[in-house]
């Protein structure tokens, strides 16, 4: 059984779904980084009273958790929602992506950067 912190989450993320959605098909498409402006108030009905407490990254690899994100219940919320979701889920089998959400309520979305390794000399 859910919390009520992460049906509140699965609501948000479910709005905000579809536009994710044409935005990860764009950043995919132009390999830039896109931009969502979210909106404060969705965030608040968690009964969290600072930003901070949103702010998280999301990794994935060919659709597979990179980070750690056990205690960021946005950033769980977020990945079940997509992996869930039909057409996000395919589009995140093929690729390495970031999730970012900051302070300001920006939903960013990426292609993260793979570690380089040490150049040989």
């Amino acid at each position: 059984m859910k919390t009520k912190e992460q049906e509140m989450f699965r609501v948000v993320w479910a709005r905000y779904l579809p536009v994710i959605a044409l935005k990860l098909k764009q950043m995919i498409r132009t390999g830039q980084a896109v931009h969502i402006g979210m909106h404060p108030s969705d965030f608040h009905r968690s009964g969290k009273k600072r930003n901070i407490g949103h702010q998280f990254s999301l990794e994935l690899k060919d659709g597979r958790l990179v980070n750690d994100i056990s205690k960021l219940v946005a950033a769980k919320e977020l990945r079940e929602a997509m992996r869930d979701d039909p057409q996000v889920g395919s589009l995140l089998q093929s690729g390495h992506f970031l999730f970012q959400l900051d302070g300001g309520f920006v939903f960013t979305i990426r292609h993260a950067q793979p570690v380089q390794a040490e150049a040989a000399h």
